[in-house]
């Protein structure tokens, strides 16, 4: 990415400093404006992430326990935490929340910059990585669900598993649904899953 960018990137960016408010806030709020973010402070820590924000900078030890559970609810952007020393239960809570990077105190301008790129960017990778673990999960999970309706249906009417496999794909073909979809309902009508919709009988005559 170019410089340029880079720069552009940054002014879009949204970034929520959890803290309070004190000399540090100040300090950190102003390098993160003078970087060309947009900036919004709260405290205490919210009951879940704030909204719009791709960034958010949460202190971390030296105040009542953090709950991380609250804070990763509705969690859309890269957390990087605020330390001022380092312990089992502060690095412990920083594992917890899953933070892309870590800035200490006292705030200096050097580094920050390059804390939040790295950050985003990390996070960025993060989620797509695992949408693709996603797909490939929903992937191997349907394939099973067809794998297990094929031999089903290959038993309960003495055909082949390639005829029972066929069955199947005219069926997806006429009423318009996945495979796996048809798959569903031949296990669920036959007591052999949970359906994961209503079955139409008229689909698996």
């Amino acid at each position: 990415m170019s410089g340029e960018a880079l720069i552009r990137e940054l002014r879009n960016l949204r970034a929520c400093v959890i803290h309070p408010p004190d000399s540090v806030c100040d300090e950190l709020v102003r390098h993160l404006k003078r970087i060309g973010c947009q900036v919004d402070t709260l405290w205490p820590v919210p009951d879940r992430w704030p909204a719009d924000a791709d960034v958010v900078f949460c202190t971390f030890g030296g105040h009542s326990s953090l709950n991380v559970s609250d804070l990763k609810r509705d969690r859309d952007g890269a957390l990087i935490g605020i330390v001022e020393y380092e312990s089992p239960t502060v690095v412990r809570e920083l594992l917890e929340a899953d933070v892309q990077a870590i800035i200490g105190k006292p705030i200096h301008p050097f580094g920050i910059l390059s804390t939040l790129t790295v950050a985003s960017s990390r996070y960025r990778f993060e989620r797509r990585q695992n949408s693709k673990i996603a797909k490939l999960e929903e992937t191997l999970r349907s394939r099973r669900v067809v794998n297990n309706a094929v031999r089903h249906l290959a038993a309960e009417r003495s055909i082949s598993e390639e005829q029972a496999y066929q069955l199947i794909r005219r069926w997806s073909l006429e009423g318009h649904a996945s495979m796996t979809h048809i798959a569903d309902q031949v296990l669920a009508a036959a007591g052999l899953r949970d359906p994961i919709s209503d079955i139409n009988p008229k689909e698996i005559s």
